[in-house]
């Protein structure tokens, strides 16, 4: 119905990032031929996407750390015929993500045929896969999944925008409407509450013009939903909090009647305790049924809510059972009446209720998203005496629309400035305090606070695909992936239903025997006295803290280092870099400060202008830190630039074009070959950076460049040595740049590296990891860098602020500072006791409790009643210990 242009090239892999300028190198099937700058072949430079072992479900990386198009070869699987009507989709499941509820959607997914590569995210609860849309649709596969769980689903997509309206007549069909280019989906949500998807890159007129051919189309006016509120408590911790509280009040007169000295009208007290409990057990136990018996029939899942099912079950018809006997005048004694079966589902619905809502807590704390202002001032038009500008929800909002920012109000979105200058606050996205001086043409991310004048921006990056939504997607990947200790976990904690079921029943026959045999009891008797000590056991224990020991830990984590300026995009890094006994760094843009200065130039031709225009040519769309100082130095000096043609830049070497059929290029002078003309061997006895322009073999410009160090290089150097971490420097840069550099911050010379091409920045590091057992941290902030950041134990990008995605690294900086090396060094160390904690707890308490349910400690036993608080004992030192890492200092 919808157009589907960017689902055709969605397929196995995933969506693929299009680039025209990069190729994979990982993979000899996808190596380019003929090309020198993609001449290495190096299989370290595949970042994985995700750890959990699944080769199918992650694309290769080129050697810029983005995916790469058309590498379907490299991961097809040896069972696939056609690709064709295969396409990646993204659901995100409503309710809570413990381990049980992980497995029991995993199931009911696996179940589901014509479904491939399932990739599970925790917390959130999001899966993505691909599906043969030959053979089935997404929406019987939410509608699937929804049946075997009872969970509502929703399909999420890269690049998507989501905008949620309301039709005031019911009637209204928006899901009808006619195809549009980039119109995505229309799905109701409700009575007259729709979900609209769309491509903003491929919608036409944008969002507003679209709701206005919706309305026109279908004769309707059509408003925005409230804006998603990342505060708000979700509608099944709600849902959770109104069944406690109903449970509660229907429980309080059952207690009240049990234990209170009243008058004696004891059948009138029983008559009204059972007709509170029969509520109870249908009002509040009642939703447990139905997942309970779809788990086990339809997924073949043994999960709590099975166990609570159980021994609610068994201690409300055990507390009738009495009443009837008490009725009848028979005897019958069980030891559970109707104040045990009420206060069990009360217990159990507070604990889930409090653990529900310290994750919620933890997940909103996180909330990087919260930072999205809810509405912009739009320029509407622009007229000779003045402007006239309107305030609109920033979900309508397009590109190249101009909006105002005015002083004391944040960014709404990311965008270039086009009149007026000001300073702005970047400190909630990168962590750095210092104002940040913004005129025409600079870049202005989401989230930023004007501090001074009023601006006017364009926009470049629309809400939920701008910096906030990309720092916050990032900080989403670490519990997207699972660590091999997370996956043990998992497994660990899907095996503990069944084996506390299994123990209940070991302990129901154990105490029938002490019974019988030690006691002298009846058969009656002893299994009414063994009932207590089942359902306890029942109860009491609890699989949910284990599986989410690493989950709570990595969703903190990833809020404290995105608050410190540092993104962790892999979640092996949170505790992998606590190891790290050797920082290795790149010099340029790293050590120093990412602009250079040029000091000296020698000009070998004449007239210099034409030489000058050779190097602007060159260097101008270059990104690389060298390139752009020359640039910038020519063009204040007013060159033109000459008129190449061909221009590609060769990843750590330099950049090349053609002029009237002759080979030019600029670049280091060893790949030059001009090391021994005099006018270079001068600059380089001045340990300057060094960057040559050649015309065929002829050397026609020399360029002196110098960097500063960065203020906080060497502070960083002496706290890296008080933890006793070996420091080297390695980089492209000659070599007295590189020494010098090292002598200033009193690195060892023989722990320094200079003239290194990525090549050989990855043997060296591949050499020290194998050779001296090192665990490496490799840091670098250019595409030089990339196949050094994935050999290394950990990677770790210094963003130069363009975009944090297109890293092969295992964390990225997003402030132009170091300090997030300190940060990610402390902060895994805390991480990592925090993850021991967690599992200790959870493994101590279920032992402890099911001794102590089960009757091992004589004078002492656990009634089953208080037995379902063991949730809340189990879960919430799981949960809310982690916090602390909010409050620790990492610099």
């Amino acid at each position: 119905m919808f157009d589907s242009a960017d689902n055709n090239a969605s397929k196995e892999g995933g969506m693929l990032k299009k680039s025209s300028q990069h190729h994979c190198v990982s993979k000899p099937c996808c190596k380019p031929m003929g090309h020198e700058s993609q001449s290495c072949q190096l299989d370290t430079m595949r970042k994985p996407l995700s750890s959990d072992g699944n080769r199918h479900a992650e694309p290769c990386r080129d050697v810029m750390g983005t995916r790469s198009p058309s590498l379907t070869a490299c991961y097809k699987s040896d069972d696939e015929e056609s690709l064709g009507d295969r396409e990646h989709v993204k659901i995100e499941i409503q309710g809570s993500s413990c381990a049980g509820c992980i497995s029991k959607v995993s199931r009911a997914l696996e179940s589901i045929p014509h479904l491939y590569n399932l990739r599970l995210q925790t917390i959130p609860l999001r899966a993505e896969l691909n599906i043969d849309v030959a053979k089935t649709t997404i929406r019987e596969v939410m509608r699937s999944v929804r049946t075997k769980t009872g969970r509502r689903c929703e399909r999420v997509g890269d690049g998507w925008q989501k905008l949620p309206v309301v039709v005031p007549a019911p009637s209204v069909c928006l899901e009808t409407s006619a195809s549009r280019h980039g119109l995505k989906d229309i799905e109701r949500l409700g009575n007259g509450s729709f979900s609209i998807k769309y491509d903003a890159a491929n919608l036409d007129g944008g969002i507003r013009q679209l709701l206005e051919d919706l309305e026109n189309e279908h004769n309707c006016s059509i408003t925005l939903a409230p804006a998603e509120c990342y505060d708000e408590i979700p509608t099944d911790v709600r849902k959770a909090g109104f069944l406690t509280c109903v449970s509660s009040i229907l429980t309080l007169p059952i207690l009240i009647l049990a234990w209170a000295p009243l008058p004696k009208h004891q059948l009138e007290y029983d008559t009204a305790s059972l007709v509170l409990a029969t509520a109870v057990q249908i009002i509040v136990a009642g939703p447990f049924y139905p997942k309970a018996l779809r788990s086990l029939f339809l997924n073949r899942v043994i999960d709590m809510d099975l166990l609570v099912v159980l021994s609610t079950s068994v201690t409300y018809t055990l507390s009738v059972a009495s009443f009837i006997c008490a009725v009848s005048g028979a005897k019958f004694t069980s030891g559970m009446y109707f104040e045990t079966s009420t206060l069990l589902i009360t217990l159990i619905m507070a604990g889930r209720l409090m653990a529900d809502f310290a994750c919620h807590q933890v997940i909103k704390s996180r909330s990087i998203r919260s930072l999205q202002p809810p509405s912009a001032r739009l320029v509407a038009k622009s007229i000779s005496d003045g402007k006239s500008v309107i305030d609109v929800d920033v979900r309508l909002l397009h590109y190249k629309d101009e909006i105002e920012i005015e002083p004391g109000s944040a960014a709404p979105t990311d965008g270039i400035v086009f009149s007026g200058e000001s300073h702005f606050d970047e400190s909630l996205l990168t962590g750095e305090a210092n104002l940040v001086y913004k005129s025409k043409n600079c870049q202005v991310v989401a989230g930023s606070t004007n501090k001074t004048t009023a601006v006017m921006i364009r926009v470049t990056r629309l809400p939920g695909a701008n910096s906030i939504s990309e720092v916050a997607d990032m900080v989403d990947e670490i519990s997207r992936s699972k660590p091999k200790s997370q996956r043990t976990a998992d497994e660990v904690a899907c095996w503990i239903v069944p084996a506390i079921g299994s123990l209940a029943l070991l302990t129901f026959l154990i105490w029938i025997l002490i019974g019988k045999l030690v006691r002298d009891e009846s058969a009656g008797s002893a299994i009414l006295h063994a009932v207590p000590y089942a359902v306890s056991v029942l109860v009491v224990s609890c699989p949910c803290a284990i599986g989410l020991a690493i989950p709570i830990v990595q969703v903190v984590a990833g809020n404290v280092a995105a608050k410190h300026g540092l993104v962790m995009r892999t979640p092996e890094v949170m505790t992998r870099a606590r190891k790290v006994d050797h920082v290795i760094f790149d010099k340029t843009g790293t050590l120093t400060n990412n602009k250079l200065s040029v000091l000296n130039k020698h000009y070998c031709s004449q007239p210099p202008s034409f030489a000058a225009g050779l190097a602007l040519a060159l260097t101008r769309y270059s990104e690389h830190p060298v390139s752009s100082a020359i640039a910038e130095h020519l063009k204040c000096e007013n060159v033109e630039p000459s008129p190449i043609t061909d221009i590609e830049e060769i990843v750590g070497k330099g950049v090349k074009g053609m002029l009237n059929g002759q080979l030019v290029r600029i670049g280091s002078s060893g790949w030059l070959g001009v090391e021994k003309f005099a006018a270079v061997q001068l600059l380089l006895s001045k340990n300057l950076t060094v960057s040559c322009v050649t015309q065929g073999k002829n050397l026609i410009a020399v360029f002196g460049l110098q960097a500063t160090i960065r203020p906080d290089a060497a502070e960083l150097v002496v706290k890296l040595k008080e933890r006793g971490v070996r420091i080297s420097i390695m980089s492209g840069d000659e070599v007295g740049a590189v020494h010098k550099v090292a002598a200033e911050l009193r690195i060892p010379l023989k722990d320094t590296w200079a003239r290194c091409t990525p090549q050989e920045k990855q043997q060296h590091v591949k050499q020290l990891m194998q050779s001296q057992d090192d665990t490496v941290l490799f840091c670098g902030d250019g595409a030089n860098d990339a196949a050094a950041l994935s050999q290394a134990s950990v990677g770790l990008h210094i963003s130069n602020g363009a975009g944090f995605t297109d890293s092969a690294a295992d964390a990225v900086i997003t402030s132009n500072s170091l300090k997030g090396v300190l940060v990610l060094l402390n902060l895994s160390r805390h991480c990592f006791h925090q993850i021991v904690f967690g599992f200790s707890w959870s493994i101590f308490y279920n032992m402890f409790a099911i001794m102590l349910a089960a009757g091992l400690f004589i004078k002492v036993r656990l009634p089953p009643e208080y037995a379902g608080l063991g949730e809340a004992v189990s879960v919430l030192p799981v949960v809310i210990v982690p916090l602390r890492l909010k409050w620790k200092t990492y610099v």
